[in-house]
């Protein structure tokens, strides 16, 4: 189907939701309350950040069966994934990109952070939980800590839920099943997702001999044979001040790894390696809101194991160690066994108290973190040789900060907020410790109630984790990886006309020793310290046309660069991508609503040498809601529209996309 056909085949199913009937009331609000970019509840107009907030109605009209899926429509956001629908390769997880900063992204759930050792699992929050979503773009360990040199993503839960059943299935092997309930105080939200079968979803490495000399992975692709996700929230209310709330989730990916001839043309779509990624996670808050004092306690857990069942490979013994005569001849009859098993856990509190003066106000709080991490592989075992030697460790971090704000009303219209954190850490096992202070002043002036302007500048800090410095499996440890320091600007523009909202901003970062992975000599991996950079300009507007069709879209424009000492003579290059577009809108009538978003990402760069262009990106959904009355509603979502071949990753390997799929089902309320 060539391209023409494919728009005029969307614009006919658009037409065909003109049905007529009476309009569905809809909330529509053009300022929304934020609480997470200043850490009070404030309006957008009001909030010296570019801030977007997604309802759970939003990602409704999304079709989103992850936060992940949620995000990927968003302004200034790039989706990076090694599988498609939440399936990810152990360690190396699916992450959200703010503004092209990797690393950056700091995930909250009810403003706690959930984030260990670099990652976090946004499929393990079920999104019939979620009340919304609130997404701060632009760097600043300030407020909130650690990892947040791009943004922030609070995911705020639902106080009480509905009482629902919800089902769907779909091509692929899709199915996706989830059910709420309320009783009294306590809330509880339950979902399962499940993808089935998936041939060559990356493209082959290149072939050994012109990258990697007797590696055996050279010229191999990745089949998924199945995806399953599960995952509980669940709530209760002590009263209105006091809640706890506790998030469960457990998730199994299974990866296929074989070759495509190009290193030995005998093992053409044989079998190398069959890997398993399972991961176990537990987020526990207690919650005090008392006004100006608020307070949490929380607990984060996860226990992560990767599994592999490796063809047996042809060796011989050279004074006395296995050497591989041909790597890429294996024997799949044979199979050897090895795993790896990650645990960390993070407890902490974070309590802090407001006062008001008369031009102003004054915040104060303090937080602790503890950190642990233990690490156990197995040995490893190649032609019936042990090569490698199991081994088991065990990591320990306490951080503390203490952090405040200051916001003084110069005149009635304009408020400066001077916002400051002091993180220090205890020496950890290998006696590393760190120390570092982070200021932010932020400007807001109000033209009038529509109307503001607004300006940041601060600096941002990130600590190294624990395999970063000291390795594990085939990551090579390095003690003394420095931490990153980040300088950020900002001047913005909002403004409110009628039933429309605009937003513009200008924003500038140079981050220090970004952390950084290095793979040139696989299997092996080394991080060091590059820095990165980026300047560049955002646009969003969003219409409420009437009460039956709303509209939006965002341009950001910006050039994500990083270098490294040791490569190209310490020049810039380019990575990710410079363009993205966003855009979307809905439109109700009678009882069936449409709801269709799009994200291009174009003029895209790889990550890794020779650095080469490739293609654009571009994420498309449908998704049709039917309210047959009140308690039944039926869905049709369809995902990837135009049926795209893309890659969604940027490094070395090419990950890609899944092609057009569907889900189908209903949701009964009673």
């Amino acid at each position: 189907m060539n391209e023409k056909i494919r728009y005029l085949t969307l614009g006919m199913i658009l037409a065909c939701t003109g049905w007529t009937g009476a309009s569905a009331e809809q909330v529509y609000e053009l300022n929304p309350i934020t609480v997470t970019a200043q850490r009070i509840k404030t309006t957008d107009l009001k909030t010296p950040s570019a801030v977007d907030v997604l309802t759970a109605e939003d990602i409704q009209k999304t079709g989103a069966t992850s936060v992940q899926e949620a995000l990927k429509f968003s302004t200034g956001i790039i989706m990076h994934a090694q599988g498609p629908r939440n399936i990810s390769q152990g360690t190396m997880t699916n992450k959200v990109v703010i503004r092209g900063n990797e690393k950056g992204t700091l995930v909250l759930v009810d403003g706690v952070p959930i984030n260990q050792e670099g990652r976090y699992n946004l499929e393990d929050i079920p999104v019939d939980a979620i009340e919304k979503i609130e997404i701060v773009r632009g760097g600043g360990a300030v407020l909130y800590g650690s990892e947040a040199s791009g943004g922030v993503i609070n995911i705020i839960t639902k106080g009480t839920r509905k009482n629902s059943v919800k089902a769907g299935i779909g091509n692929y092997g899709i199915q996706n099943y989830s059910a709420s309930a309320q009783a009294g105080k306590f809330g509880i939200t339950y979902s399962y997702d499940h993808t089935g079968k998936i041939d060559r979803i990356s493209k082959p490495t290149i072939p050994s001999g012109k990258q990697r000399g007797s590696s055996p992975d050279g010229g191999m692709y990745y089949n998924i044979i199945r995806g399953e996700h599960s995952n509980v929230n669940w709530r209760y209310n002590f009263n209105d001040e006091l809640y706890f709330t506790h998030t469960y989730g457990q998730n199994s990916d299974h990866y296929r790894y074989k070759y495509d001839g190009h290193a030995y043309k005998p093992n053409k779509d044989a079998t190398f390696k069959d890997a398993i990624h399972s991961s176990k996670e537990n987020l526990a808050q207690l919650h005090y809101d008392h006004g100006d004092l608020k307070a949490s306690i929380f607990y984060n857990n996860r226990d992560q194991k990767t599994e592999d069942w490796i063809a047996d490979q042809n060796v011989t013994i050279k004074k006395g160690k296995p050497s591989y005569t041909n790597a890429a001849a294996f024997d799949s009859s044979k199979r050897n066994y090895d795993y790896t098993k990650y645990r960390n856990q993070t407890m902490g509190l974070d309590v802090s108290n407001r006062w008001h003066f008369n031009k102003g106000s004054f915040m104060i709080g303090y937080n602790f973190q503890r950190d642990l991490e233990s690490k156990t592989t197995s040995p490893i075992y190649v032609g019936g040789y042990r090569t490698k030697e199991g081994a088991h460790h065990h990591y320990q971090r306490n951080m503390h900060s203490i952090f405040g704000q200051l916001a003084y009303n110069i005149t009635e219209k304009d408020e400066a907020d001077f916002n400051f954190r002091e993180t220090w850490t205890e020496d950890d096992s290998a006696g590393n410790g760190y120390d570092k202070f982070t200021p932010e002043v932020t400007w807001t002036h109000s033209f009038n109630e529509e109307t503001s302007l607004y300006a940041k500048a601060g600096k941002s800090f990130m600590m190294p984790t624990f395999t970063q410095l000291y390795g594990g499996g085939n990551i090579v440890g390095v003690p003394d990886l420095k931490p990153e320091t980040g300088n950020h600007y900002e001047v913005g523009f909002k403004k409110n006309i009628g039933n429309s909202t605009w937003r513009f901003d200008v924003f500038h970062y140079k981050i220090k020793n970004h952390i950084d992975a290095d793979s040139s000599k696989w299997p092996t991996v080394t991080y060091g310290n590059t820095d990165i950079r980026n300047t560049g300009v955002e646009l969003e507007w969003s219409r409420r046309q009437n009460d039956r069709l709303s509209y939006h879209m965002g341009i950001t424009y910006g050039h994500p660069e990083k270098r490294q000492s040791a490569k190209n003579n310490n020049e810039w290059h380019d990575y990710y991508g410079r363009i993205e577009f966003n855009g979307g809108f809905d439109y109700t009538s009678g009882k069936l609503t449409t709801a269709f978003n799009m994200n291009v990402l174009g003029d895209r760069t790889r990550d890794s040498e020779p650095y080469e262009h490739f293609k654009d990106q571009c994420f498309t959904d449908l998704n049709f809601s039917y309210q047959a009355n009140k308690d039944a509603r039926f869905f049709l979502n369809i995902d990837n529209l135009f049926n795209r071949h893309d890659i969604v990753s940027s490094s070395s390997s090419s990950f890609y996309n899944l092609g057009r799929n569907f889900m189908a089902g209903i949701e009964y309320t009673f």
